[in-house]
């Protein structure tokens, strides 16, 4: 064990002595230690290298701690053993070991407070409320803050000051006390700015954006952003970078009331400066931002994957193992504080009852006194009993806690894949249902002239024209059932191989080809049903139109739904004004001057009502009968334009006048 524990501070002493990024006074740091002799002097340099590397490279931090840590030990030198434990406990908290973090921070607060170093107290209590925060306990950590700032203004120590504000600003956030939190976080800031602090002035910078973000200030929130990200990026303080991505990310969430790709690219930034920090709490606060963010774009497999890495993330902070080591280490700690007050409390009582017994050879009231001194005693004694066992029960009854929400986590996730693999089943089965109604359409029709031709019995020698034509067209319904039964199987393959693998490769296709094919297609279909309908069909085609980068299967299904749905429109207002009515459906496509090129597919026929334009295009909202919709086709189509194709698809509509839906494709494969 002791060599593993030699060969861990090997690396770690190397690897800090090979950080790629340096500032002057690291810089001096370094050379003095170079030449420095194992002395006091040395531990003290190097408990102030693993300062310097505390929000920057928190790995470098526990090495040089430990380094101090150890040389302070060997010689006996308590107060650098205090700032070794000290430091070391802020690394262990930025690299997410928050049970270490509490260990070594307990311990250098009770050293610190036993040598009556008002500096290292105050830097403890800093610590530890910050540790607290992190975890989200807000109210040990407003306690642990409000102890150091007292010491602070005592001692009249303004640097550590400039850190304290801004964390008890931190603090009121969590609590969502915005006025709070807006007051304390400014004082910090000016105090930043005049005692030059940058590492405390980004994060209060970009805490400062979070505030006014929620307050509805948010030019504000977006130049203290800005600030923050420009201050902390050449020195790559990367916990302050992570705060502001994220805090820009969230605002123009909130400005757009959308998931555009701003808000992706700031969610990114954050969690990559996260990352290259590795600072656990930002990577898992980032990581879920973008999975949420994803799953509002409806991008299943992005947000999964970023939903993984912060279940990951977060089990790494918060298992129920380093959780249970909190709890035992804030029991301990409580205990030892509670023992310490008992123990004083004895020692009063000893000091009380000598006095007694000076005093009992000449007043009696005096032993009542200690009589009831003693009484008083007992039952502090079995109020404490009973109070230990009250905590035993409230660690059982959290730890019952964590065991049901990780199952409830579990149920969650099984939840998501069924949800999922419900919408794919329930898509294939829309989109094969035009498919499959030709199938059946011209299967019958089929069956029809087969009976004529056994009926009329006349051999194929001596047959007539009639017969000829019965059979032509017999051949030419068979070709168009084989023709819509390869159409089903290429839908139920593209849509798998999707599921699996993505989007199929974009092929040149002829965007006027595939327009008139699926009218067709269409038409044939709505007048199967009935044959009595009938519409104007009006094609407005640019002919100079080039190849477009398309999936054409796909691009198909999307023009069959929109002419299905025109035909659908203008069928259902022929129903109510037969006598005047002269049902239209017109297409048109041009290339636009931007340089996409626009589908544009427009009816006369009842229009879309205004309160529900903006749902058509949600999964499974539809306005036909039960058995005629499954509320899916436009949910597809807008999926295989935006998210396949990289372009738009758009709707406009009023009520008894008709529709126009665009179509928008750009002429280059998106990324």
């Amino acid at each position: 064990m002791k060599r593993i524990l030699l060969l861990l501070l090997w690396w770690c002493g190397t690897a800090a002595a090979a950080v790629p990024h340096h500032d002057a006074r690291t810089d001096s740091l370094q050379k003095l230690l170079a030449t420095a002799p194992p002395d006091s002097n040395r531990v003290l340099r190097l408990a102030q290298m693993a300062y310097e590397y505390t929000q920057t490279a928190p790995l470098f931090t526990i090495a040089y701690g430990k380094q101090a840590l150890q040389l302070a030990q060997k010689l006996q030198f308590k107060r650098g053993e205090g700032w070794a434990l000290v430091r070391l406990g802020s690394g262990f908290r930025e690299a997410g070991n928050y049970p270490a973090a509490l260990q070594v921070g307990l311990q250098g607060l009770r050293l610190a407070e036993g040598l009556h170093d008002s500096e290292m107290t105050a830097r403890a209590l800093n610590a530890l409320g910050y540790l607290n925060w992190e975890q989200g306990n807000s109210r040990p950590a407003l306690a642990y803050f409000f102890r150091a700032k007292a010491v602070a203004e005592k001692h009249q120590n303004i640097k550590l000051l400039t850190r304290v504000m801004g964390n008890i600003g931190n603090v009121y956030v969590q609590l969502n006390r915005l006025d709070s939190a807006r007051l304390y976080s400014q004082r910090g800031y000016a105090l930043d700015l005049s005692q030059r602090d940058l590492t405390s002035e980004v994060g209060d910078a970009a805490m400062l954006g979070n505030i006014h973000t929620g307050l509805g200030n948010y030019r504000l929130a977006s130049r203290y952003y800005r600030s923050s990200i420009r201050r902390a990026t050449g020195p790559r303080i990367t916990f302050a970078l992570c705060r502001a991505y994220l805090g820009q990310a969230h605002l123009l969430e909130r400005q757009a009331a959308a998931v555009t790709d701003s808000v992706l690219y700031f969610g990114r930034q954050a969690l990559a400066a996260g990352q290259l920090g590795q600072y656990p709490k930002g990577i898992l606060e980032a990581s879920q931002f973008l999975a949420a963010a994803h799953a509002a774009r409806r991008d299943t497999a992005a947000a999964f994957r970023y939903l993984t890495l912060a279940s990951t993330t977060r089990d790494s902070l918060f298992s129920r193992t380093k959780m249970a080591q909190i709890q035992a280490l804030d029991v301990s700690e409580r205990l030892r504080r509670q023992e310490l007050a008992d123990r004083e409390e004895a020692a009063a009582d000893e000091r009380r009852y000598y006095w007694l017994l000076a005093a009992l050879a000449s007043t009696v009231p005096a032993l009542f006194l200690l009589w009831r001194n003693n009484r008083h005693k007992q039952r502090a004694n079995r109020q404490l009993n009973a109070q230990n066992a009250k905590i035993a029960c409230q660690r059982d009854a959290l730890s019952n806690t964590i065991t049901q929400l990780q199952e409830t986590q579990a149920q969650l996730v099984q939840s998501e894949k069924m949800a999922f693999l419900g919408e794919l089943t329930a898509g294939i089965a829309h989109e094969l249902q035009n498919p499959l109604a030709f199938v059946k359409n011209f299967a019958e029709v089929s069956a029809v002239l087969v009976d004529d031709m056994a009926d009329d019995g006349v051999h194929p020698r001596t047959r007539d024209a009639n017969h000829d034509l019965l059979l032509a067209g017999l051949k030419q319904n068979l070709r168009e059932i084989s023709e819509h039964g390869q159409r089903a199987t290429t839908i139920i393959t593209g849509m798998l191989a999707r599921s699996r693998h993505g989007s199929a490769p974009h092929t040149p296709t002829d965007i006027n080809n595939l327009v008139e094919e699926y009218l067709r297609l269409a038409y044939q279909g709505l007048r199967a049903k009935h044959p009595a309908f009938h519409v104007a069909r009006v094609k407005h085609l640019d002919a100079s139109l080039c190849l477009v980068p398309a999936v054409a299967a796909d691009l198909g299904r999307v023009l069959l739904n929109l002419f299905t749905n025109a035909f659908y429109a203008v069928q259902q207002r022929q129903k109510f004004d037969e006598a005047s009515y002269v049902a239209q459906v017109s297409v048109t496509t041009q290339q636009l001057p931007s340089g996409h090129i626009e589908i544009r597919v427009q009816d006369n026929g009842t229009g879309i009502p205004a309160h529900i334009v903006d749902k058509i295009f949600q999964p499974f909202f539809t306005t036909k009968p039960t058995h005629e919709g499954t509320g899916l086709g436009l949910s597809l189509s807008y999926d295989i334009v935006t998210q396949g194709h990289g372009g738009t698809l758009y709707v406009e509509s009023q009520e008894g006048q008709g529709t126009t839906f665009r179509v928008c494709l750009p002429l280059k494969v998106p990324a």
